[in-house]
């Protein structure tokens, strides 16, 4: 162990030597040259609260978690170059330093790219390698942000997911008026043959969310608290993830349903999100109503309902069959509520469409200007809705709670 160890510090004094100030290669030498090995991070279990982007203007912490197992650092770059040696940290610390020094040849080699790629797809996977390069260089890793000598660069976690690993680092608030935390991200593909190299390809949705998270557990660290030993109704496994020893989840609280919009009535339970049932119930039975379109409008957050009454406004005007078509949808085909998802003050209500066999969703929100429940999101899409539109998940979520 000690001697690939050894190896690997020697590969990336080599390769820092040519490529950075003496101020860094000294500063390595003396962190790299320990006579023993030092034991790194150890993995963990963890549980993070989802951060969900309302109106994607503001972020509310929610009771929907993410547990993975996972390595947090939270420590100076600088430090990890010495204390953290496992093979894929080790792909990690050259990337950086490929990264900074404007290495095309490096990070190209250290990419991962599908076999049979043809000439064009050859070409854009070498286009968003320079792209990826570029805006490293200009934001998360250069001097202003990491520092000269990337001393302001903090490695926070790496996340393992499935058979990826997903490392996170960034830098805390600078001394200059105005700056804020940052945090960035880089994952790692483990390849057929073995191998860590690093995917380019845009994140799927569990990575985005972490990323989401781990950003305004940066920004608003009391808001967004990692919990542990923490038991929840519902823990789903999450596609790619779970055909390997680290499988990551979704954990959440909530109730089962099989109520129909037109058919049922809300009675008093014990159930906790029985008023979510009867909010969402209302929307549709003011719609049958006779309501205004624009009265409508009250049900939804500050933004999405601007957002709301523009839409309308320019359907009035340019696509009229198209809205009355919208709205006697709205007021005549059945809606059945299957689960609701209970993250307070994030609520997902999961409802089937007659005709239609998938699941769709509604996030609700209770607004922390007064409390009341609102419709969000009109009219665009976070990184949650990618999650909840993505089929091999809904495979999983109606399997483990019951939706047939």
């Amino acid at each position: 162990m000690f001697s690939k160890c050894k190896n690997a510090r020697f590969e990336i004094v080599e390769y820092v030597r040519g490529k950075t100030g003496l101020l860094l290669l000294w500063f390595l030498l003396a962190h790299l040259s320990s006579a023993a090995p030092i034991m790194g991070i150890e993995i963990q279990s963890k549980t993070y609260p989802l951060a969900f982007h309302v109106d994607l203007r503001y972020y509310l912490p929610t009771s929907l978690y993410i547990k993975c197992d996972v390595k947090e650092y939270n420590m100076p770059f600088l430090d990890f170059l010495s204390k953290e040696n496992e093979p894929r940290e080790s792909r990690f610390k050259e990337l950086v330093f490929a990264i900074r020094n404007n290495d095309l040849q490096k990070c190209l080699n250290m990419s991962f790219r599908e076999s049979g790629m043809n000439e064009e797809d050859t070409q854009e996977h070498h286009n968003k390698v320079e792209r990826w390069i570029s805006a490293g260089r200009s934001w998360c890793f250069s001097d202003a942000l990491a520092g000269k000598n990337l001393e302001k660069l903090r490695v926070v976690s790496q996340f393992y997911l499935g058979n990826s690993g997903l490392f996170v680092c960034g830098a805390d608030a600078n001394s200059s008026p105005g700056s804020t935390p940052f945090r960035t991200k880089l994952k790692f593909v483990t390849t057929p043959e073995g191998l860590f190299s690093w995917s380019v390809e845009n994140p799927d949705a569990l990575e985005s969310l972490l990323g989401e998270t781990m950003q305004q557990m940066a920004v608003s660290p009391a808001k967004f608290v990692a919990v542990q030993n923490t038991k929840f109704e519902y823990k789903v496994p999450i596609p790619d993830t779970n055909d390997s020893q680290h499988v990551a989840y979704i954990q959440f609280n909530g109730v089962k349903y099989d109520f129909k919009i037109f058919s049922d009535a809300v009675s008093p339970t014990n159930k906790p999100v029985d008023e979510i049932v009867s909010f969402f119930q209302k929307k549709y039975l003011m719609v049958a109503g006779g309501y205004s379109r624009e009265g409508l409008a009250a049900f939804y957050t500050d933004e999405s309902c601007k957002k709301y009454l523009d839409w309308l406004k320019e359907g009035t005007s340019k696509r009229p069959e198209y809205l009355d078509w919208y709205f006697q949808d709205m007021a005549t085909r059945e809606r059945t509520i299957r689960f609701v998802v209970n993250a307070d003050p994030l609520y997902i209500v999961l409802f089937q469409v007659k005709g239609h066999t998938p699941l769709f969703h509604q996030f609700i929100v209770r607004d922390p200007k007064d409390g009341k429940l609102k419709l969000t999101n009109f009219n665009c899409s976070g990184f949650l809705d990618d999650l909840f539109n993505n089929q091999k998940f809904l495979g999983s979520l109606s399997e483990y709670i019951g939706i047939k």
